[in-house]
């Protein structure tokens, strides 16, 4: 089994800052995650604010990241976006654009607080998908501090045509971990639609099975912290006795590279 140092760990799904619900403490911090992925061999990480995710305006909490991470080059920042409420093409660009200038190549979209309907996101995935901005699917409702959360089947089926029509946009199934399952339409969604990646926080035989039939290149590494252990999910990858060190490789970090790379 390969040294978890040559897989180049980068963690697609990590949560900076306090939760904004009363009564519970802040996990991780600018000041403290690079000792937590010391303690790992975590390479690198995607990181966002909780802040942006659980309180408007979320340019706030963006911002806010964006001067707590400044120089740390293993913190990749990720910018939480909702789309518009009105029909606002140019004011989705302009939010794209600003991301983009800033260095952020990776956004993550709150369809557990605005549902995954076309017609609402139509705006923002066109202008994300001109840009080809990968995107971390957070189905999490408001009220909920972790990032965990599985969407119902009929979530994935307003998903689909969201996917459909934004074929160069690239979707990841982020920190969508059920316990003992997936909804039933998970995986024939992946099968329909090229462009949608999971994250190996599902139960094992997910990922493994997309990676088997469809490529190692649709499924990414994530650790859900803090919400989550990370030892079992690299565990997971590192000691496949099926995968090669080529394809865990890809998983661990390479596939996330490509995306974050092309990103314009």
């Amino acid at each position: 089994m390969p040294d978890v140092r040559e897989l180049a760990l980068l963690d697609s799904c990590v949560t900076l800052g306090r939760s904004c619900l009363a009564g519970v403490p802040e996990y991780l911090t600018a000041e403290n995650v690079l000792a937590v992925m010391d303690k790992y061999d975590i390479a690198e990480a995607l990181v966002h604010s909780n802040e942006a995710r659980l309180v408007q305006p979320r340019w706030r909490g963006n911002q806010r990241l964006l001067r707590e991470i400044e120089g740390l080059k293993r913190l990749h920042p990720v910018w939480v976006l909702s789309p518009p409420a009105r029909p606002d093409p140019a004011g989705a660009r302009q939010m794209v654009d600003e991301m983009l200038s800033a260095g952020v190549r990776a956004a993550r979209l709150m369809m557990g607080q605005v549902p995954p309907l076309h017609w609402m996101w139509k705006d923002l995935c066109e202008a994300l998908e001109a840009r080809r901005v990968p995107c971390l699917l957070d189905f999490a409702p408001l009220r909920q501090a972790s990032t965990q959360c599985v969407p119902d089947s009929l979530l994935l089926d307003e998903l689909l045509e969201v996917c459909l029509a934004h074929p160069a946009l690239p979707m990841i199934l982020s920190h969508h971990s059920g316990g003992l399952g997936l909804a039933a339409a998970t995986m024939p969604l992946l099968y329909r639609a090229g462009n949608v990646l999971m994250d190996i926080t599902s139960v094992v035989d997910y990922w493994r099975r997309l990676a088997r039939d469809l490529g190692p290149q649709r499924v990414v590494f994530a650790t859900g912290m803090p919400f989550y252990e990370p030892a079992i999910f690299i565990a997971n990858v590192q000691y496949d006795e099926v995968l090669d060190l080529p394809a865990k490789r890809l998983i661990c970090g390479d596939n996330l590279r490509r995306l974050l790379a092309a990103a314009r």
